[in-house]
């Protein structure tokens, strides 16, 4: 249920293992929280806000690939850049990790010595800690001995840009986990991947052909209105009914919660910590120019 990024993946997945798949969307357009957005007039397709992809998604660049969209030819791949209008701050060489971003950091425009020096030495201890920290420490606690110049200029707007949430109140343990996967890692890690098609066109368009083309089964604009566990399986309940071995929860927690709530399966830890979330909003500006 859910024809995000994660119910095209999970649906094509299990097309792979055998499965026989039907998939339900109660949105007209596939791709959830990254998708397409007709907009109106002679305007061109929007996209529902701003996603960018990094080097390091490796999984998300190969089942594009897999589905038959060549990353290459959709994407815009491009050093990771952290700079102002008078380009001072980081940006990162082409070569091999960890040499990019560490020369990144020591030709840091408009960072004194002492500043490249601390983020270095913080940088080392947190290789050598195994990017790992405990479960309760903010980014901002995690980054505290660092100077205001490098917060300002490098770990605010990176915590901000990878996890949506300012540094007072972000996970330290998940900022780790983004700066090894794509700082640390591999060669091209941290190079931002920009969309040059449309979200929907970027992956979940093609998601749903393979699927289709493999005898599975697209439900656009449906609303699963109720599931129940079975002794066989599920009934999974839409303006028809339908029976399933097995089913998979794509889609957003609050509705995911609501599913299992009248599913008849005992749950109470995970609804609990589901309804705990809290939510960050972001906002996408668009701009339109003549002649741009």
């Amino acid at each position: 249920m859910g024809a995000g990024w994660a119910g095209c993946a999970a649906a094509v997945e299990a097309t792979r293992l055998g499965h026989r798949v039907t998939l339900f969307e109660a949105a007209r357009i596939p791709g959830g929280r990254a998708r397409r957005v007709p907009a109106a007039g002679s305007l061109p397709s929007l996209d529902n806000g701003q996603h960018i992809l990094i080097g390091a998604y490796t999984d998300t660049l190969q089942l594009m690939a897999d589905v038959g969209v060549e990353p290459k030819a959709t994407l815009l791949r491009l050093p990771l850049t952290l700079q102002g209008p008078d380009r001072r701050g980081l940006k990162l060489p082409r070569c091999p990790a960890p040499l990019d971003a560490v020369l990144g950091i020591a030709l840091a425009s408009g960072w004194s010595w002492a500043d490249k020096l601390s983020m270095l030495k913080t940088a080392v201890r947190w290789q050598l800690a195994g990017f790992a920290c405990l479960p309760q420490q903010t980014v901002a606690d995690l980054c505290s001995a660092l100077p205001p110049q490098v917060m300002t200029q490098l770990i605010e707007p990176l915590c901000v840009s990878a996890l949506n949430t300012p540094a007072s109140r972000a996970s330290g343990q998940v900022f780790l986990r983004v700066l090894q996967d794509s700082m640390f890692a591999s060669r091209g890690g941290s190079n931002l991947l920009l969309p040059t098609v449309d979200l929907s066109a970027l992956l979940p368009d093609a998601a749903l052909t393979w699927l289709t083309q493999r005898g599975g089964t697209v439900e656009l604009g449906t609303r699963v209105q109720r599931i129940e566990a079975r002794d066989s399986g599920w009934q999974v309940t839409t303006d028809h009914g339908f029976d399933f071995d097995q089913v998979i929860l794509a889609c957003p927690p609050t509705e995911a919660m609501r599913l299992v709530t009248g599913s008849g399966v005992r749950a109470d830890n995970w609804v609990a910590s589901t309804q705990a979330l809290r939510f960050e909003a972001i906002t996408t500006v668009y701009a339109q120019a003549s002649g741009a």
